[in-house]
């Protein structure tokens, strides 16, 4: 992708999000060069080339600390074909949205936000704890570009944590201030078995997503269910 995949948590630990990212990262093309930066070392990507980065905390005199931001710094300096961010958490988020619009595209990154659309704001206000002055209308406008895919995970009463959303960011409506979402995959719940486990399928919606150009310039295309499902959505809208 030439932009970014942000996995988005809602009531998920920590670890589960990290399983999450080391799911999705097999995907990431072998001959890639990939930079992983984390403050706990959880992410473990099973390839060849990769660097991973480790944040330190201040010793108990107050020295030594070593930021996601600071090592951000140094990754963009490495040249690599993909970044992978374990937890985003402050000012280092203006960084990734300026390196994702200027050429260091297929970051991954995780951050904790309810749905997918508040993913996209709470980029935008650990963006804004970087302390530079930045236009609002400006750094919206680069939130959008920057991330093309957001996977969804959330927790579920039973105790079991699912992909409840796997969504697009299409834009940002200026005039109202809020981030366009398509939904790609919704989890439909039907409801709980006799031992109080939640019954619940990811299921498409049948919208094909706006990035299907980049998607296909790699090589790829929709996956079999959203294509079926995007015809059959155009089927009953010319029935109608």
């Amino acid at each position: 992708m030439d932009s970014g995949l942000a996995v988005g948590t809602r009531m998920g630990g920590r670890a589960a999000s990290a399983s999450l990212l080391n799911a999705v990262s097999e995907l990431i093309p072998a001959d890639e060069r990939v930079v992983v930066i984390d403050d706990s070392k959880e992410l473990a990507l099973l390839r060849d080339h990769v660097v991973t980065l480790e944040a330190c905390p201040n010793d108990a005199k107050g020295r030594g600390e070593v930021t996601i931001r600071q090592l951000l710094r140094i990754t963009l300096r490495m040249r690599p074909d993909r970044i992978v961010i374990g937890e985003l958490r402050g000012g280092e988020a203006l960084d990734l949205v300026q390196a994702m619009t200027s050429g260091h595209g297929g970051c991954l990154i995780t951050l904790h936000a309810t749905y997918p659309r508040d993913v996209a704001t709470r980029l935008e206000t650990m963006a804004m704890m970087a302390g530079i002055e930045m236009p609002l209308a400006a750094l919206r406008a680069q939130i959008a570009s920057a991330v093309d895919i957001v996977i969804q995970a959330s927790r579920f009463r039973d105790g079991t944590r699912k992909v409840t959303h796997i969504s697009e960011i299409t834009g940002c409506d200026m005039s109202k201030g809020t981030y366009q979402i398509n939904d790609l995959f919704l989890r439909k719940v039907k409801g709980v078995d006799s031992e109080g486990r939640v019954l619940s399928k990811l299921v498409p919606t049948g919208n094909l997503p706006d990035c299907m150009e980049t998607i296909r310039a790699a090589g790829l295309d929709a996956p079999a269910a959203v294509l079926e499902a995007s015809w059959r959505r155009e089927q009953k809208g010319q029935g109608s």
